[in-house]
């Protein structure tokens, strides 16, 4: 580094010069390097491309299995190799969490029911008065309970239905919101309770239907979760946000890239035509 003040003023010498030279060495080492590691990943850690078409939505079950619902309302399984293992006909779904991969779970507004099923056995539960008079979403809370959202008061009801009770009750505060709001996603997750509003973005509530923050991201589709991480798809780009120290990372996306979900040993790229699987870095 210069020796003087007035060094400074003059001129960069050698020393300065090549270090400053070598930085820039450095940063383009590290473009070089970051261009690289991502063709690395695309060309070697490609598992496989499978075509498909229509495609409504997509999710991960806990095993890491893939599940793509079809805008037909055709839901098909593929292992974490992208074979295809199941393939069945949903009764127009509005909400389907596949959970553990052994016991799915899904809710229908048309039809005002909900469903626990697996390969060998089905469930079927009817909305009941009691439960909600406008339920807009449901989602499954631990193995044998639900979540429902009711539009009639903007209520968030968890109900046991093999007991027909409601077992908790609480209001969403609407003071928050500057219009009517539109909710389109619900699911639990480590005991909290998340809930994805278009214009506002993430609400996430206790076991008891308390609120305890909101995340201020709004035109978001979905929203998924990798360990202590919620991520979600933004701006072309995947960002991550850590549940417990609320810090923030994220990663390039294709634009054409509908859907990105991730496992522990896998990423799943979900376009228009086509699902690309990778081992996740």
């Amino acid at each position: 580094m210069p020796q003087s003040h007035e060094d400074t003023k003059k001129s960069p010498s050698a020393l300065t010069f090549v270090s400053l030279c070598l930085r820039g060495k450095k940063q383009i080492t590290l473009i070089i390097f970051l261009l690289l590691s991502t063709l690395v990943i695309s060309q070697h850690n490609r598992i496989t491309t499978i075509e498909i078409t229509n495609v409504q939505s997509a999710y991960v079950d806990r095993p890491g299995d893939l599940y793509v619902l079809q805008k037909d309302n055709t839901l098909k399984k593929f292992d974490i190799q992208g074979t295809l293992v199941r393939e069945q006909i949903l009764n127009s779904p509005t909400s389907f969490d596949p959970r553990d991969g052994a016991r799915l779970f899904y809710y229908s507004q048309a039809s005002q029911q909900f469903s626990f099923f697996s390969e060998e056995t089905k469930q079927d539960f009817s909305i009941e008065q009691h439960y909600a008079i406008e339920p807009v979403l449901v989602c499954a809370s631990g193995d044998h309970q639900v979540w429902i959202l009711d539009a009639a008061d903007w209520s968030l009801k968890r109900v046991n239905p093999s007991q027909s009770k409601v077992l908790s009750e609480a209001l969403i505060d609407q003071s928050q919101f500057t219009k009517a709001p539109q909710f389109s996603f619900m699911r639990e997750y480590q005991n909290f309770l998340f809930v994805l509003e278009r214009e506002s973005g993430i609400l996430i509530f206790n076991s008891l239907g308390t609120q305890i923050k909101h995340i201020d991201v709004p035109e978001i589709e979905y929203i998924n979760f990798l360990g202590e991480e919620l991520y979600y798809k933004k701006n072309n780009r995947l960002i991550f946000y850590n549940l417990f120290d609320a810090s923030v990372r994220e990663i390039p996306l294709d634009p054409a890239c509908k859907y990105t979900l991730l496992t522990d040993a896998r990423m799943f790229l979900i376009f228009e035509n086509r699902i690309d699987i990778f081992k996740n870095p």
